[in-house]
């Protein structure tokens, strides 16, 4: 095990394999430990496949099986690895154009992401700590990067913790790796090409009788080629104990984005703030994002009057942790009803998935019974949006 795939030794180059070697891979492939199918046939008996009786798909839930909080990312998975590493270098099962067998060197890099921490016991987090995503990256060499005339495969990827590790016979200790996150049953299986340097995220299977880890724990991943006189390649992963030296990103604001739509209360000041974050497309800016910031408090009548805002926004790679939205109330014109007049300003920063702070700045000369109020005020979030979980 190494620190960073930048001091591991040079790879060495393809190595074609001999007749017995393949056929030994072969084997070995055919034995390894697989996945027992839920719904499987009676012994010897074949089923047509016929349709079911479900016609329409399914709502927006949160993975039940899912290894990290919904809300840490989305796609596409980082192509740099952060923060500390865990690396080696392994030989894969590879094949060129014409069929012929070799192996071919990569190097395999494992590393996490910073996730907001509801605080709750959840599966992937059963004691409510700090958690992470866990990402594993297969690089080819720069001579072999993108080629189709030759390629490696996937390796048979495991894991092992607590009492799951017989990584000869037992299923449990077989994960889903997957190119996109939050996703439920995708993955990348056992002997897909590799053709380029890809990312992945670690995940669980979502089938009973399968495998459960919680990735942010110690566990030791093994990445195995299944070659002849090739060992695999064990990984050491330690418990994800971030600092601000170690994972800054763990210490910072959120993103702001659609996770953070949610009703959030203060109740010292019996307020309640209604917060949105739409996509406001145009062609111009095909990712822009709109927050809409509607606060109901009181005047100093003691009745209920609202400050209103937007404000849009780019994403940015990092993510947008600040946001200013300047607000409004409403009052009653001498004509036309209510409109909206100049309040001040409001700074969006969001601590934690439950956890809002507003820092509000009035402007001068706000008339009476419209409240003036400054600095920061820190909101609870109440709910969440169905299929927008921030943990």
């Amino acid at each position: 095990m190494l620190a960073a795939a930048v001091s591991l030794p040079a790879l060495a180059a393809n190595t074609p394999l001999s007749p017995e070697d393949g056929a030994w891979h072969a084997t070995a492939s055919a034995n390894r430990p697989q996945l027992v199918p839920l719904r499987a046939a009676a012994p010897g008996v074949m089923k047509p496949k016929v349709m079911g009786n479900d016609a329409y798909p399914g709502t927006p839930m949160a993975n039940g099986f899912r290894a990290y909080p919904p809300s840490c990312a989305a796609d596409p998975l980082p192509d740099k690895a952060s923060g500390p590493t865990w690396s080696g270098t392994v030989s894969l099962y590879a094949s060129t154009l014409s069929g012929a067998a070799y192996m071919e060197p990569v190097i395999v890099t494992v590393w996490r992401l910073a996730c907001s921490s509801s605080g709750s016991a959840v599966p992937y987090n059963p004691d409510g700590f700090d958690n992470a995503m866990t990402l594993m990256r297969i690089d080819r060499t720069s001579d072999n990067e993108g080629k189709r005339d030759h390629w490696p495969y996937l390796p048979l990827i495991q894991a092992a913790q607590g009492s799951i590790s017989d990584f000869a016979n037992d299923p449990k200790t077989l994960i889903r790796v997957a190119a996109e996150p939050n996703t439920v049953i995708s993955e990348l299986p056992y002997g897909a090409p590799l053709y380029d340097s890809t990312t992945f995220v670690l995940e669980n299977y979502p089938y009973e009788g399968s495998g459960y880890f919680t990735f942010s724990d110690a566990f030791t991943l093994r990445i195995n080629p299944l070659l002849r006189n090739v060992n695999p390649l064990d990984l050491q992963i330690p418990a994800y104990a971030p600092t601000e030296a170690t994972y800054p990103d763990a210490f910072a604001y959120l993103p702001i984005d659609g996770y953070a739509a949610a009703q959030w209360q203060n109740q010292e000041f019996n307020e309640g703030l209604l917060l949105q974050v739409a996509e406001a497309y145009d062609p111009q800016h095909p990712y822009r994002r709109m927050l809409i910031f509607d606060l109901l408090t009181v005047d100093t009548d003691g009745q209920p009057i609202w400050l209103i805002g937007a404000s849009s926004f780019d994403p940015s790679p990092s993510g947008v942790t600040s946001l200013d939205v300047d607000l409004s109330y409403l009052g009653e014109a001498q004509t036309n009803g209510f409109q909206q007049f100049p309040w001040g300003k409001a700074t969006i920063n969001l601590a934690s998935c439950n956890e809002l702070l507003v820092t509000y700045s009035p402007n001068a000369n706000v008339p009476e019974p419209v409240p003036v109020f400054d600095g920061t005020t820190t909101y609870a979030r109440i709910f969440s949006a169905n299929g927008m979980l921030c943990e």
